[in-house]
């Protein structure tokens, strides 16, 4: 996120982070030792995609979201961080959805209307995962809170979210940082977790669960980043297909890749990695096979670079295609599509600082592993693009196959639909949250998406009656 995503009130109320197996000087969190690096595959680079035709459409029809905030971006093109004003947890009872009857054409995106249904009240909610095996959904904070919104059996329907883990007193304050995204491994089990600590580095910490909590005594730091400044952390996190841990950071921070390391395929800064968590000798991390640099001097780590700062990104369950929102700069916002069909497209470069968005933007090759966005938009429309999921839930049937994702500082919901062709159409679904405050997306086991909201509400994406 440019994460400046906050406002004020966040910031005073600070950010947190996750520690691990080790505590380093300063208080600061210290990696796993004995990583183990796995054998990986040669792979091509990924060929040159042009640029799609792009085409936005506006919504037919709308309903009305919660009221604007002022909006806020600072020169560089970052807006505030995030923040939490929520009053306290409760659940509304959701508007009707509505399902075609057996026979009926479903109705046409354009055709449907939408509503945002307030779920929970968090302060500060930055993260939505759904743990596998359970239904339950448990949202993170930015300030280092893990609440569970689904209770154990025989809890009132709309009951209060209940709070399983904390560790804001672990987590860096203000900026960027903070506990920023959390994820389950395929079985449950263990609860990953992607922040910056006391000193502002990036951490990746692995604790078990423990029926339903997190057990915070026993959390492991598999993997450390130290960061040059304190924006442009990444931090999303998730599981793809392969099983694998998939995890994206961005470039450093400051401005106009001032670090040098868009096009660095020697750092995990600026790029999107693959690791095997769970390697044969049980101590650090693995590398997959096929990671395309592993045997080439470079960073093992690394599937794709050259982004600037991915805010959030996710696997289309259905296809396994990986989706990747990436934060412009001064003009552009920009999509990646990395095909399952085609391996991912391991080695992909996803542009900066040579490009911003399709636009060129530093320097003057174009890099025969370049991969352009499938989708872009320029600050006229809004100033930070929050990545989401493709829909693949089964309670509104016009939305199949349908990217849904916005924007942090207009708070407006969209979706991306693409063409035989591959041209993207961008709906807009007329609903939205606060201005500056649209921080994340979540998926539940269902296929269901929910929109989060830093001013302290968790939605659910909803259908309702014309």
């Amino acid at each position: 996120m440019r994460l400046a995503h906050a406002s004020a009130a966040l910031m005073a109320a600070g950010v947190l982070l996750v520690g691990g197996c080790g505590v380093g000087p300063g208080g600061q969190d210290g990696p796993a030792a004995g990583g183990q690096h796995g054998a990986a595959d040669d792979a091509p680079a990924a060929a040159v995609t042009a640029p799609p035709a792009l085409r936005t459409i506006p919504a037919v029809s709308t309903t009305s979201g919660p009221p604007d905030t002022a909006k806020s971006a600072d020169s560089a093109g970052n807006a505030d961080d995030p923040s939490g004003a929520g009053t306290g947890p409760e659940s509304t009872t959701a508007p009707q959805t509505s399902a075609p009857a057996a026979g009926d054409a479903a109705p046409s995106l354009a055709e449907t209307r939408f509503a945002l249904v307030p779920v929970a009240e968090i302060d500060a909610p930055v993260a939505l995962a759904a743990r596998p095996g359970t239904g339950q959904r448990y949202v993170a904070t930015l300030t280092g809170q893990v609440w569970l919104l689904d209770l154990a059996d025989g809890a009132a329907a709309g009951a209060a979210p209940q709070l399983v883990a904390d560790i804001g007193s672990r987590v860096s304050q203000g900026c960027e940082n903070g506990l920023l995204g959390i994820a389950f491994s395929p079985d449950g089990s263990q609860l990953y977790l992607s922040y910056t600590d006391t000193a502002r580095n990036s951490r990746i910490a692995v604790m078990p669960m423990d029926g339903e909590t997190p057990q915070t005594d026993r959390r492991r730091v598999l993997l450390a980043l130290d960061q040059p400044a304190c924006n442009h952390n990444g931090g999303d996190l998730t599981f793809g297909p392969d099983g694998n841990l998939w995890i994206g950071f961005g470039d450093g921070g400051g401005a106009d890749d001032v670090f040098g390391q868009g096009q660095n395929r020697s750092t995990l800064l600026a790029t999107m990695i693959r690791i095997d968590p769970n390697p044969a000798s049980g101590q650090g991390y693995g590398i997959p096979a096929g990671n395309p640099f592993a045997a080439s001097g470079e960073a093992p780590e690394v599937w794709a670079y050259g982004a600037r700062n991915p805010w959030r990104f996710s696997f289309d369950r259905r296809t396994g295609d990986l989706w990747i929102a990436d934060v412009g700069q001064n003009r552009v916002e920009e999509i990646h599509v990395l095909p399952a069909a085609e391996g991912w497209l391991p080695g992909a470069n996803l542009g900066w600082p040579l490009f911003e968005g399709n636009e060129r933007f530093s320097g003057s090759g174009t890099p025969a592993d370049l991969v352009f966005p499938v989708y872009t938009y320029t600050h006229d429309d809004g100033c930070s693009v929050t990545g989401g999921y493709v829909y693949r839930g089964s309670a509104i049937a016009a939305l199949e196959g349908t990217y849904v994702f916005g924007d942090y500082c207009t708070g407006d919901l969209w979706g991306l639909v693409r063409g035989p062709d591959g041209a993207a159409e961008r709906i807009d679904l007329g609903v939205s949250v606060p201005r500056n405050t649209l921080v994340s997306f979540g998926e539940d086991a269902g296929g269901e998406l929910y929109a989060l909201s830093a001013a302290g509400t968790v939605y659910r994406l909803a259908a309702v009656e014309p």
